[in-house]
């Protein structure tokens, strides 16, 4: 826990967090759906989250998926000379591309080649962290992953460039940050992470499974807001049951349906998540060369998969029941294993 932590999230959280060139990872995350049916997403990173010794390798990303589902990525590594960032508040600049801001809104631009985003993020709903936000592995609390949800959920809106076109946009987002110092892999075997904007609810969860190294331990996150108000609480029973399972074409498995269930002191929510639908399935070894692809796929096998999914919320108390549908992402990450847990 950092000595100046505070209940209430602070800007500077959102700035640079750790030293690019020591022994750490950190990015900077946004994502953004519109009413066109185009959707956007841009990181901003240190370096690859499997090589956290590994030299300072900053990066930028994009991927665009237009109204007809059809996918534009691209990603700009102009060196650790081109990398600047703030730790007093979200500012970040990486060759062409940038974000600045606070929490409360933040923007957004991307460029290279014939790509160009330029995007503003709202918050609608409260900056959060699970406790200090970081996930300690040693009793020293010198290893660790750190996550902070800074706009949980935001409208957007911007003009998106790409085909020789600029398209004017608008719709809902999310923007977190993530950093540590631990390979992600040695730490975690897989997690799972979903978001959601169900009428005036915001909603995330994380499932994530600790390595045998550190028991096989499964740790939930869980948010829930009304409007600007927290209902989720940092005590809570949390049942994560994934059935109805498919297989991709690449051997990797995945749930067709999630039900969750919380209990806290007042409330008790359940979560179904049906219909998943690809937006992304990703190897996250496809960049290597070969060599190292072909050995490290017999040990560590890491895969990314991103769903557009239904949502069904029910949320009861001691006077009345709740019950509202809706429409979200969710993701799973294998980071040592082919399968996932069941």
């Amino acid at each position: 826990m950092d000595g100046n932590f505070s209940s209430e999230v602070q800007p500077w959280e959102d700035g640079l967090r750790t030293d690019p060139e020591g022994n750490s990872f950190e990015w900077w995350y946004f994502d953004a759906s519109f009413t066109d049916g185009s959707t956007a997403v841009i990181v901003f990173s240190t370096k690859n989250i499997l090589n956290p010794g590994g030299k300072a390798d900053p990066n930028v990303s994009i991927v665009l998926t237009n109204p007809e589902g059809v996918k534009i990525s691209i990603d700009d590594s102009p060196g650790i000379g081109a990398f600047k960032a703030s730790r007093e508040f979200l500012d970040v600049e990486l060759g062409n591309s940038y974000t600045k801001g606070d929490l409360s809104q933040c923007f957004v631009h991307f460029e290279k080649d014939n790509i160009e985003a330029n995007l503003t993020f709202t918050s609608k709903a409260p900056s959060w962290r699970p406790g200090s936000g970081k996930m300690y592995f040693d009793s020293e609390k010198e290893k660790y992953f750190a996550w902070l949800p800074a706009i949980p959920f935001g409208d957007v809106e911007g003009t998106l460039s790409y085909n020789g076109e600029e398209i004017m946009v608008t719709g809902t987002g999310y923007h977190d940050h993530n950093w540590g110092n631990v390979r992600l892999d040695k730490v975690m075997t897989q997690w799972y992470w979903g978001r959601a904007k169900i009428d005036d609810y915001t909603l995330i969860f994380s499932q994530m499974l600790t390595a045998p190294k550190y028991g096989s331990v499964k740790i939930p996150v869980y948010y829930l807001a009304k409007g600007d108000k927290i209902l989720s609480s940092q005590e809570f029973e949390f049942t994560f049951t994934p059935s109805n399972w498919s297989r991709h074409s690449e051997g990797r498995d995945y749930p067709e349906k999630i039900v969750i269930d919380i209990i806290q002191k007042d409330i008790q929510t359940k979560v179904d998540i049906t219909d998943p639908l690809f937006l992304e399935a990703k190897d996250l070894l496809e960049n290597q060369p070969w060599l190292v692809k072909t050995f490290s796929s017999f040990f560590i096998n890491p895969y990314y998969f991103r769903f557009n999914a239904d949502y069904y919320l029910r949320i009861k108390n001691s006077t009345h029941t709740i019950e509202k549908t809706g429409h979200g992402i969710f993701e799973m990450m294998l980071l040592r294993e082919k399968q996932t847990i069941r």
